[in-house]
């Protein structure tokens, strides 16, 4: 099965491809400035996170997919508020940044987050945070600076953390991959 890895600016895009390897799906790494033919034909698609604003930037064809796909996507702290933007929800600058190790609670695993603890270590980067997240959306976890640390959209299989699941900083985030994966 084909992962397409959407590379938004992130340093760690090589991870969550060398993640999806070591868990046993192909996976491709695309710029943001991918065709919508590319993104049609994956199996499923990550949006990595990157050092851009959803208000400020342009990303392509990837609002229309997230609109229209129907396909497993998981967004990752720029993709995760990326498709909160599209989908009408409210990303706005956070009280506070971001950036470090921070404490994530769970609220409702859900799918992306079953079988994690209820409690754990996550690796955190970012300014800008989901404020309102669209309807149909439930929140799963937060931290004490983010309200919505991850949230999913079983019915439009849409999936997003804020935090970084792929790097080693973020205790059972392999886990939480695993979990994405089995969506597609």
């Amino acid at each position: 099965m084909a992962i397409l890895i959407v590379d938004m600016g992130s340093q760690y895009t090589h991870v969550i491809w060398r993640t999806c390897r070591d868990l046993g799906h192909d996976g491709k790494i695309v710029p943001k400035t991918v065709t919508r033919a590319e993104l049609d034909a994956a199996d499923a698609v990550i949006l990595s996170g990157g050092p851009s604003s959803v208000t400020k930037d342009n990303f392509h064809f990837l609002p229309d997919f997230i609109k229209a796909s129907g396909k497993p996507i998981l967004g990752i702290c720029l993709g995760h508020q990326l498709i909160a933007h599209t989908l009408s929800g409210v990303v706005v600058k956070g009280k506070n940044a971001e950036y470090g190790v921070s404490r994530v609670e769970v609220d409702k695993p859900g799918v992306l987050l079953e079988g994690v603890p209820a409690s754990f270590n996550a690796w955190v980067s970012h300014f800008d945070e989901v404020k309102k997240m669209p309807d149909g959306f439930v929140s799963l976890a937060h931290s004490d600076t983010c309200a919505h640390e991850a949230m999913e959209c079983l019915k439009k299989k849409l999936f997003s953390t804020q935090f970084h699941p792929e790097v080693w900083h973020t205790e059972n985030g392999e886990k939480i991959l695993e979990n994405f994966l089995r969506q597609v």
